[in-house]
């Protein structure tokens, strides 16, 4: 799985002009049914380059700018730490690909610019935490949401430097020789197996490039491990959202299913009581003015950096069942809502994508506003 960030989207949007592509998959972890995450990425890429041809993209143009996704789509078969969705951008300077803890429909978009709605409820406060599983070995880093936890994929990250713990010293005891009988001893000392302070610089490593990962992440951190390395850790963290309680025991004792099933009860009372208090605070605000359902409006106040928090429903209006969109076509609902959303954390407002039966407003967007 691939971290992805509020930073990572808004970039993603600022890259405009000339012909761009994005594919959205749900995919398969294990099992028979991973044939069918090859399957769906050929389609999706040949949906993808008839839209291009179409909008008068050359063929030589087009072959060149969908290539990257064939070599991508021969890796993808023998892929391993897939999750439960695949999102991938193409333009003529390259490719990105994110594997995303998320259900993601099977969906090409085209146009002069990428579509990142489908990625939103990544990002919401209420969807996501973290678990840093710590042994006396190896460390781990997973994100996990309501349904499950994923491994972090940290490989070229200074993370990934960090993921091995500092080895334990065999102690070595102090014993008493006799000296062939001339009455002198040979005393030699034990080398004392104190790694406090060695795990702690280590830790303090970790913390920093943890934080590099996760960047302007606010979603909480549970420590998984036994109670002595996880109170270490504690001593050294500066992550401001690190769980008070932790899971105890050896992480790889629990394995990622059940080390989920005692992770989740600690953080669900943090993820959905921020997006109910926000949702709460709207209804309380509703009629003053201070917020708004329309979505032209959403989109000029999110733009002016007016918006607190973001409303938006992940099955708005826009996309239908069509499996290929074109944005150029699209200059409603689309959008309006992939631009007031990322206007919104340009500016540092905090977006929730979420069903229609969690909305605070029958629209499919609702602001907050600041002013």
């Amino acid at each position: 799985m691939d971290i992805l960030n509020a930073h990572d989207l808004t970039a993603l949007s600022d890259q405009r002009g000339g012909f761009r592509v994005s594919v959205f998959l749900p995919t398969h972890r294990a099992g028979r049914q991973t044939e069918r995450n090859a399957i769906r990425l050929k389609n999706l890429l040949r949906q993808a380059e008839q839209a291009l041809i179409d909008d008068g993209l050359s063929a030589a143009a087009t072959d060149q700018m969908i290539e990257p996704g064939r070599r991508l789509l021969d890796r993808a078969r023998s892929w391993e730490r897939l999750s439960d969705g695949l999102a991938v951008f193409l333009d003529p300077s390259g490719i990105q690909h994110f594997r995303v803890p998320l259900r993601l429909p099977e969906l090409t978009a085209v146009g002069d610019r990428f579509l990142t709605r489908p990625l939103l409820p990544l990002l919401s406060t209420g969807g996501h935490f973290y678990v840093l599983a710590l042994s006396q070995d190896e460390i781990k880093l997973f994100r996990g949401s309501r349904y499950g936890l994923d491994e972090v994929a940290v490989d070229g990250l200074a993370l990934a430097v960090w993921l091995t713990m500092p080895r334990r010293r065999t102690p070595v005891h102090a014993f008493v020789a006799d000296r062939g009988g001339t009455g002198g001893r040979a005393v030699f000392h034990g080398i004392e197996d104190d790694t406090t302070p060695l795990v702690l610089q280590h830790f303090r490593r970790v913390d920093r490039a943890l934080r590099e990962v996760l960047q302007a992440d606010a979603a909480p951190l549970v420590l998984a491990g036994v109670r002595s390395t996880q109170a270490l850790y504690r001593q050294v963290n500066t992550y401001a959202a690190l769980m008070g309680d932790g899971v105890d025991g050896n992480p790889w004792d629990l394995g990622p299913e059940q080390l989920h099933r005692h992770a989740w009860p600690l953080v669900e009372p943090v993820l959905c009581g921020e997006e109910t208090i926000a949702a709460g605070a709207y209804k309380q605000l509703r009629g003053t003015g201070r917020t708004c359902t329309d979505t032209v409006a959403v989109g000029a106040a999110a733009r002016e950096g007016r918006v607190e928090t973001l409303f938006v429903r992940t099955d708005a209006p826009g996309t239908g069942k069509r499996t290929v969109i074109r944005l150029h076509e699209h200059t409603g609902e689309v959008d309006h809502l992939d631009d007031a959303a990322i206007s919104t954390l340009r500016h540092s407002g905090t977006v929730y994508a979420v069903p229609r039966d969690r909305m605070p407003d029958t629209s499919p967007m609702a602001a907050t506003l600041r002013y």
